[in-house]
């Protein structure tokens, strides 16, 4: 099918690479080769160039690349509706997540998908806020968990709120207190967490006039936890993100101000989510709905 071709070129987008694209698909770098020299043939101009080690997009491919995803969408969607349609429930899904979802949700989530539809085949892809609205934009996978807030750059269902909480060293001072406010942290030195000024915390330093003595910057939970556990700093997480760590000692003081984050899953347009997308999300909401206050 034409879609094929499409399919190895986003791929080769996505690895910058003809070889690690070859790899990821299973096939030979000369089969890649094949494939988008007889694409760029049809089309009549090049679609890709090679810059060091590195392909990149020429600029008829960046033109070209909405209309590519947007095919490749909409070959899986009707592929999917076809095998819902005839009862099959077969076919593939991809969907990104910020890491704390990814752990501590997807394995039950994916259990009870996969008790549904044991003929889905699930890939997971996951990374910080910014990877997965480019996962979202790049039509790499049809939604994306993550916290929401109002610079969430597409729409998105709600799911779950979920509190925020200060992190201290284990024997901090702080901890000495059964509930802090957002001012009590401002002259220890605070590690900024995930996206930082992006989202909850950067919104938090925002709406409360905040003056943070921000030491440190970590797009990672397991080493702003084991950065606090070893007294570089305080910080402000989740609970998703602190709670069953059995390696590291901190403390965790509720704040004052009741701060919290919104979870939810954002995709790109409705229309473009498949059958097996739409099913997984009914499950989700399922899933969460016990949460929800």
């Amino acid at each position: 099918m034409e879609t094929d071709k499409y399919k190895v070129f986003l791929k080769v987008v996505e690895c910058e690479s003809f070889s690690r694209a070859a790899a990821e698909l299973g096939y030979t770098q000369s089969a890649v080769s094949h494939c988008i020299y007889s694409l760029e043939q049809a089309l009549g101009f090049r679609l890709l160039t090679r810059e060091g080690r590195k392909t990149r997009l020429t600029s008829a491919g960046q033109e070209a690349m909405p209309f590519i995803i947007k095919i490749v969408n909409s070959q899986t969607t009707l592929d999917q509706w076809a095998s819902f349609y005839l009862g099959v429930g077969a076919g593939k899904l991809c969907i990104a997540s910020i890491p704390s979802l990814a752990i501590h949700t997807f394995p039950d989530m994916v259990k009870r998908f996969n008790d549904r539809y044991p003929n889905i085949q699930i890939q997971l892809l996951h990374g910080n806020y910014s990877d997965v609205e480019r996962l979202l934009a790049s039509g790499t996978v049809e939604f994306g968990f993550l916290s929401v807030s109002s610079q969430t750059p597409f729409p998105f269902v709600n799911l779950y709120r979920e509190k925020l909480a200060a992190i201290l060293p284990p024997g901090h001072p702080l901890a000495e207190k059964e509930r802090l406010s957002l001012k009590d942290l401002e002259p220890e030195s605070f590690i900024m967490p995930g996206e930082g000024p992006r989202h909850q915390v950067g919104e938090l330093i925002k709406n409360y006039n905040l003056n943070l003595n921000v030491k440190y910057c970590i797009s990672d939970d397991d080493i702003t936890i084991s950065m606090v556990s070893r007294g570089l700093g305080v910080t402000i997480l989740p609970e998703m993100s602190y709670r069953d760590y059995l390696n590291f000692q901190f403390e965790v003081r509720d704040l004052t101000e009741a701060p919290y984050r919104d979870i939810g899953i954002a995709y790109t347009a409705w229309d473009n989510i498949s059958p097996i997308g739409k099913a997984f999300i009914k499950l989700a909401k399922e899933s969460f709905a016990p949460l929800t206050p």
